[in-house]
Order: structure tokens, then sequence, then C-alpha cells
């Protein structure tokens, strides 16, 4: 009889035991919500940390030249200043001054269009185009101060990043001695080889993207000149803009070129589509081998997914820094995981 009873019984765990468990999952219940209300500063604390691993084959350059630490990072810092102030300084009123007269002028165009070429005549008639473009250039007025929050927002943001950026490139040694001090022998060696991959394909891949970010709009704004479409200026800024995402970003700056060749004609058009696919291809095949020697390896299938995944969770940065993070995030289950595993099943096998 006892024994059944014994048998029959359960040992609860004693209540203290149920208020740690509650205690648990309130603190990750808190800790969650604390993300997502603090999601932007996080991204933009994420970014500034992949841009600060990305420099540092650079600031590694610059210091093998002879220069101290802080000296170098000070000169890319004033480089930096130096480029993107004199680009908004002589571009940046062009392309506003541009996209303004686009949208402005983007009635008179599509008439003129759709009396000359069918198709475009019936998308207007289907879709009431010169009305709505017509009733974009009347909210203009609105639509320039909503552009000018976003601007600002982005400005502001920029700025953020710029100073992290900052920051953790000069102090990257020793963020990088003081998580060493806190592992083991076996877990400091891997954590060096994970951070030393990663600071040379990373570093690899970003100034690489900005140069033929570079190269892309210089010549597309040599090519549409020469086509002669109109605003080149804003339509070079997009494509270099835009030619930062991978896969995906070489065909949305050209796709908004083509639609404004369409303005100026079946010439223009063909030209225009023929330039872009020629660029690509020469872009794919001799211009970023080159650059990036040191690029990301991984599949198409895996930078579209990255690229889905970093565009839903930050958006345009999101989407612009999905690769390095999705490369250091496969370098580290690389070293991790998957090589342990690889050494234990050949030893199994041996």
């Amino acid at each position: 009889m006892a024994g059944g009873g014994n048998g029959g019984s359960r040992d609860w765990p004693p209540v203290a035991y149920w208020f740690r468990v509650a205690a648990a999952v309130l603190v990750v219940y808190g800790l969650a919500r604390l993300v997502v209300h603090l999601r932007q500063v996080l991204i933009l604390i994420l970014v500034s940390l992949i841009l600060a691993v990305g420099f540092q084959p650079t600031i590694a350059w610059l210091e093998r030249k002879g220069f101290r630490r802080g000296t170098a990072v000070g000169l890319m810092s004033l480089a930096a200043v130096l480029i993107v102030g004199g680009f908004f300084a002589l571009i940046v009123p062009k392309i506003i001054q541009e996209v303004a007269q686009l949208v402005a002028k983007a009635p008179d165009y599509i008439a003129r269009a759709q009396h000359e070429n069918r198709f475009i005549a019936d998308l207007n008639t289907r879709f009431d185009l010169i009305a709505k473009v017509q009733s974009l250039a009347g909210k203009l007025p609105s639509t320039a101060l909503s552009l000018f929050r976003s601007f600002t927002s982005f400005l502001f943001n920029t700025l953020t990043i710029a100073i992290l950026t900052l920051y953790f490139t000069s102090a990257m040694p020793r963020l990088r001695a003081g998580v060493s001090r806190l592992l083991r022998r076996q877990e400091r060696e891997s954590f060096e080889s994970i951070l030393e991959e990663s600071t040379q394909r990373v570093g690899g891949y970003i100034i690489g993207n900005i140069v033929i970010s570079i190269v892309a709009g210089a010549l597309a704004f040599l090519a549409l000149l020469l086509i002669g479409v109109p605003y080149a200026a804003a339509l070079a800024f997009w494509v270099a803009l835009t030619d930062l995402i991978p896969t995906v970003g070489a065909t949305l700056g050209a796709v908004v070129c083509v639609v404004v060749a369409a303005f100026g004609g079946v010439a223009e058009i063909l030209e225009t589509i023929v330039y872009f696919i020629v660029y690509q291809q020469v872009e794919n095949y001799v211009i970023a081998p080159r650059v990036m020697k040191r690029a990301i390896e991984m599949s198409a299938a895996a930078v579209i997914v990255a690229v889905l995944i970093g565009g839903s969770l930050a958006g345009f940065l999101g989407a612009l820094l999905a690769l390095p993070a999705a490369a250091v995030i496969k370098i580290a289950v690389n070293h991790l995981f998957i090589q342990e595993r690889l050494e234990a099943v050949a030893a199994d096998e041996g």
C-alpha cells in the first residue's frame, strides 16, 4: 500500500521555483519589449559596428605606412567629410532642382508621349496617369515638406552613425582586447579567428561596393548625357545609390532611367536599355571581380534572402548592410559549429 501510494504521488517543485520561472518569463518579456522599443537605436549601433569593422583594413594599411591609429582615423574621417560634403554642396542642389522640374513637367511628357506611343496612351486611358501626375504636382509643396522632414531624419541618423562609427573604429583594439579577456583560451582563439576573417571580408566588401557605386553613377551620368536623357545628374545619383544594394540595386536604378528616357522617344529608350545591359555585364565580369578581391562568398539565393530580411527589418540601410551582417554570421557559424562538426565526423570515419 505504501509503495503504491509513493508511486502514485508527484513531487512538485516548491513555490519558490515557480516564482523564479515567472520572474524569468517577465524579464525575457521585458527585454523583448525593450528591444522592440529601441530597435531603431540598436539598428544604428549595429550599422556603426559593421562599418567600423569594415574600415579596419584601411586603418591597418595607414598604420603600416607609419601613421598612429588616432591620426589614421582622423585622416579617414577628413577624407569622408570632404567627399560627402563636396558631393552635397555640388550635386544635391542640382538634383533637387532636376527632381522638381521632372515632377512639374511630367504631365506634359505623358501627354506628348501618349500621342506618339499607343502603349502609353492605353496606360493613360486605363490608369488616368495625367490626372494623377497633375495631382502630384499640385501637392508638391506638401510633398517637399515631407521630403524635407525625411531628409532631416536621414541626416540625423547619418550623423549618429558617423559619430558611432568614428568611436568604434578608434576604440576597436580596446573593444577587442576587452572581449578577449572575458574568454577562455580556446574561445579566445575562435573569437580572434572570427574577427580577423570578418574584418577582411567586410572591409573588402564595403570599400569595394562604394567604389563600384561611384563608378556606376559616374558612367551613368556620362551615358545619359550622351543619349540626351533629361535630368542626368538626378538619375545618376539614383543609379549610384541603388547600385549599393546587391543583386536588385542595378535593376532598380536602370528601370527609373528607362522610364524617364521614355519621355524622349523610342530611340532614347532603346539606347538607355542597351547601355544598362552592357554596363551590367561589364560590372559583373570586369569591374566587380577586380574591385571585390575579398568579396563575401555567398550563393545568389543567400544574397537575395539576406537582402529581403535586411530590407524588411531596417529599410534601405538594412538592405545595404544585410550582406556584411550575413557574412559575419556565416563566418561565426562556420568557426563555432561547422568546422568542429566536420572534424568530429572526419575523426569518427578515420
